[in-house]
Formats: structure tokens, sequence, C-alpha cells
């Protein structure tokens, strides 16, 4: 019979009280969302965009604090059990030795006297004060293993600023990055790569469905994350002009994953020059 098996439920609760010191700060700023703003420009099926990534930081200030972990544990009423069935055990053996006759064979000599072999009492005797000491231990040992315990330690609780530009940066060209441009929720899914200074465009196909009401498509721009084997949580909401054919001035606007987007009424078509917001051929 194994010792000290009754099984422990144990339940953790961790709470922090403030400690009379300095705050301290490690280290300097922290990453934590990545931005991106995009200004594009649709001249009938040529869709012109340049993508900037703007970093968000936070400052980090860990303030002392005195964690209090308090550790309940309950054994299920089995020490309980333990105790019981030692004591009844111990006093079956206790009565085994003080009556012997009541656990021993009587003989009968040839002359008729009455005789009496104890040796069966000892025994039962015997292996019920084992049996007996056995529980008895078991349950001190599950007692033991049941206590409730508080533990202390100093630590260190993190708070967090507001997240504002990373010190000491600027916006920067999206260079070198998958983007897959979604036209209507999927009806259209094209994909290109920026170049060194964040520029791209797409060629859109015709567009034969039905022209929605206001000649605007809802259309989102997605960002391949750096190694390219997911993409970036936030993207950049546009609005197209269908057909993409028969336009006579441009389409214009500006794309930030941090508000929504703000559309305008761009140039003429005459005075746009693609050249600059990316390299290629001048569209016709």
């Amino acid at each position: 019979m194994g010792l000290a098996c009754a099984p422990i439920d144990v339940t953790n609760t961790v709470t922090v009280r403030p400690r009379a010191e300095p705050s301290e700060q490690f280290g300097g700023e922290q990453l934590v969302a990545r931005e991106f703003v995009a200004d594009y420009v649709q001249v009938n099926a040529r869709l012109l965009v340049e993508i900037r990534e703007l970093q968000s930081c936070v400052t980090t200030r860990h303030v002392p604090v005195l964690r209090v972990e308090k550790v309940h544990r309950t054994n299920r009423g089995f020490v309980i059990w333990d105790f019981a069935l030692g004591t009844f055990t111990g006093g079956f053996a206790a009565l085994a030795f003080a009556r012997p006759k009541l656990f021993s064979d009587r003989l009968v000599d040839g002359t008729g006297r009455e005789a009496y072999d104890y040796t069966s009492a000892y025994v039962v005797g015997g292996v019920f004060a084992v049996i007996s000491a056995g529980l008895l231990a078991a349950g001190i040992v599950d007692a033991h293993r049941s206590r409730d315990t508080t533990r202390y330690a100093d630590a260190f609780e993190v708070e967090l600023g507001p997240a504002q530009p990373c010190a000491n940066t600027q916006p920067a060209p999206l260079a070198k990055r998958g983007v897959r441009l979604i036209i209507d929720g999927g009806a259209i899914e094209l994909e290109a790569m920026t170049n060194a200074t964040g520029r791209t465009r797409f060629e859109l196909p015709a567009w034969d469905a039905p022209v929605p009401m206001g000649d605007r498509l809802p259309a989102v721009i997605e960002i391949a994350t750096i190694n390219g084997d997911d993409v970036e949580p936030r993207v950049l909401v546009l609005s197209l002009r269908a057909p993409f054919t028969g336009m006579t001035d441009a389409h214009s606007g500006v794309a930030d994953t941090r508000r929504t987007p703000q559309l305008d009424q761009g140039p003429s078509i005459e005075s746009i020059e693609p050249i600059e917001l990316i390299e290629g051929p001048q569209p016709p």
C-alpha cells in the first residue's frame, strides 16, 4: 500500500501590493504596432500606389510591487478516512493482543484440560498493527501536503504608456514587400511587389459586372509580412471608380490603417505625372 497517495486539489490566487520604492525604467521604447499609409491614383484601368510604413511604440515603466501568492490545497476528505481507518485497525490490533483467546484455537489435552494456541492471535494483531501504522502515517503525510501556504516575492508591475510614433523614426517606404489588391470582396484579386521606394501599380481588368451606385467599388490592400509567410493584421481600405474605363479625370485618395480613408477628386488626367509616383511608362 502506497503512503500519501491522496489526491490534492490546488488553487492559486495571486495579488500584488505596492512597495514604497521609486519606479524604474529599463530599456527604451517597445514596438507595439506597424501602421501603413498609402497614396493612390486611379487612371482608367491603372492603379498607382505608394505605401509608407509607420511604427508605433510605447514607453514602459516598472513599478515595484510585492507579489503575494496564496496556495489553497484540499484533500477531498481523504485524510479523515486515513485516520479513521488507522484508528479502527489499531483498535482491532489492540483487541487481538489484549484478548488473544478470541483469536486463538482452543485445544483439549488427554486429561480434559483446555489450552490455547496464541500464535494466530499474535499474527492477526501484528498484521492489523502494521496496517494501522501505515494508515496513520499516510494521514500525517497527506495532512502535511494539503496545508495552505503563502509565498511573498519582490516583483515589478509593467505599465505601458500611450502609443505614439517611435522616436528617431520617420515614415519609411514599404520596400520590397508583396501586396494583394482585393476588389469587391474577392471579385478581383491582383498581386504585386513594391519597389525600393514603396511604389507599385496594378493593371485592373475589365469590369463586366453591373456598376454600383456612385460608380465606387470597395477594395483593400493586404500587405505581406517581412518573411512573407503571412499578411499584416491591418489592411488598407480604398475606394475605386468603376468600370475602370472612360475616365476623364484621375481618381485619388489616401488609405490609412489608423483611421477611416479619406477620398478626394484628383486633378485632371492631363496634369497627372505618374512617373513621380511610380517608376514606369507614362499611361496613355
